[in-house]
């Protein structure tokens, strides 16, 4: 069981976290959860949404453990007064591996002046050269074996407790690492990634794909942080800069050498299994775009062509749509041209969730709002998926006349559903919305080809809610 959470912790609460019965009963998390707590346990967690840190009380610490793991809460460490001057760390040492890319490894080591710094040259046609910063070692391979087996031969050099691995053109600043550094006072956290942004040079004209990627940079996982895990709301985070535990990453083997992309989702839920990892989105470092169109589709395309090998590692985790039957059915009969016969099989779900809702105080209520999310979501994410991972299917059932209406309307919906997401930008959007989809649906047939499986492109089943929602969660707490 891990360990409660140590005092002096702040608790950011979830943004799909619900307060019921004066706070008694709280209701969100993922996957979704229903808390009981007693009188003083709802006065302790209205304290410590108002700014109150966690006490050194073991009844408190293991309270707000619970709360954190249940994907209730985000716990944040907060430095004291005495601890905001920002100056050398002799906790990390940054792992940077590069190729061909010394302008941008130039860049990421000036904001890292301070921190010692392992470079990995992977295989550059023109050696990197670190003559200037004798306090830097530089390991050279004399062909490139991808970003992870570069890291993993730089995480063989560390020998301080945490280990930033963070690419070449990612700058982070000493303050946010250190926000990051903090986050490991809570033993059971392995990892920790900032939010990861796209920047333009200042001063250049901006291209489209980088006003694109300013909204749409596949690193880039938003303003909320959470926990990360298969199943959660985060699922990943990307290694371009990810501070970790040398120790507990070299527990695990480090990344898996033989894949060229997704070897950092496949590190983050291995990880997941027995530890705590985090996306600290207070942190930001900031990324360059791709530097052509090219680039951006070779990247798009290498990122889905991972879904394959992810897929033979990790199951179901890897499906693009994962949805209850129920939610299917709902959203299938919706998109076949049967809304009134989805409206009814929307009302029955309802009608069997609210049993399992009974320590709410409006069991049929909530019923309504969770069936009726989840089969939004599923139908949202069918759509998007129908332009992305399945777009080959959607194009043969468009040309063909075969479920024409079916996909158009599917097609129709996803691409509406993101000019909303987006509303600014809809002429860039729908330009290199289509290149991005398609690019990186064709990554994921390939992957499965090569793969000799389609498994990364069925979707999976869940249970949603869990049947143990009703009563997997009770916590009574003293004052």
């Amino acid at each position: 069981m891990t360990e409660p959470l140590p005092a002096g912790f702040f608790l950011r609460p979830g943004s799909d976290l619900r307060r019921r019965d004066n706070g008694r009963i709280l209701v969100g998390g993922t996957p979704f959860r229903i808390l009981r707590l007693s009188s003083a346990g709802a006065s302790l967690v209205s304290a410590w949404f108002n700014h109150e840190p966690v006490s050194d009380k073991p009844a408190h610490r293991a309270l707000a453990r619970r709360l954190a793991d249940a994907g209730l809460v985000y716990p944040e460490a907060r430095p004291d007064e005495a601890e905001q001057a920002i100056g050398p760390t002799s906790a990390v040492t940054a792992v940077i591996p590069v190729h061909n890319d010394p302008d941008g490894l130039a860049l990421t080591l000036t904001q890292l002046a301070d921190t010692a710094t392992v470079v990995i040259d992977d295989g550059s046609d023109q050696a990197i050269s670190l003559a200037h910063r004798t306090d830097h070692r530089l390991i050279r391979r004399a062909t490139a074996g991808g970003p992870g087996v570069a890291r993993n031969d730089g995480l063989q050099q560390v020998d301080t407790p945490l280990t930033l691995f963070i690419d070449a053109g990612v700058v982070l600043s000493p303050a946010d690492l250190r926000s990051l550094e903090r986050q490991f006072d809570d033993p059971a956290v392995a990892a920790v990634a900032p939010r990861v942004t796209t920047r333009s040079d200042a001063g250049s004209a901006r291209s489209a794909v980088d006003r694109y990627e300013m909204d749409r940079s596949p690193l880039d996982l938003g303003e909320e942080p959470g926990r990360v895990g298969p199943g959660r709301r985060l699922s990943y985070v990307p290694s371009a800069c990810l501070v970790v535990r040398t120790d507990v990453v070299r527990g695990v083997g480090g990344f898996d050498p033989a894949l060229r992309y997704g070897e950092d989702v496949d590190l983050m839920w291995r990880l997941a299994d027995d530890h705590t990892v985090l996306f600290h989105a207070s942190a930001v470092a900031s990324h360059p775009p791709r530097p052509s169109l090219a680039a951006f589709c070779r990247q798009r395309l290498g990122y889905g062509s991972a879904a394959g090998p992810l897929a033979h590692r990790h199951g179901s985790t890897v499906a693009p749509v994962r949805s209850s039957g129920w939610s299917l059915a709902v959203a299938g009969l919706a998109l076949v041209g049967h809304p009134w016969l989805a409206a009814v099989a929307g009302a029955g779900t309802a009608v069997a969730l609210a049993p399992k809702l009974d320590p709410l105080p409006d069991p049929q209520v909530e019923a309504v709002l969770l069936a009726s999310k989840g089969h939004w979501w599923t139908l949202r994410s069918l759509c998007q998926t129908s332009l992305r991972t399945w777009w080959p299917l959607t194009a043969l059932a468009i040309f063909s006349g075969f479920g024409r209406r079916t996909a158009l309307l599917a097609a129709g919906v996803g691409w509406l559903q993101r000019l909303l997401d987006h509303p600014a930008k809809p002429v860039i959007d729908l330009a290199l919305g289509p290149i991005d989809d398609i690019s990186y649906g064709t990554g994921v047939w390939l992957g499965a080809v090569r793969q000799r499986s389609a498994r990364a492109l069925l979707p999976a089943l869940v249970n949603w809610p869990p049947r143990s929602a009703k009563s997997s969660m009770s916590e009574e707490t003293s004052g």
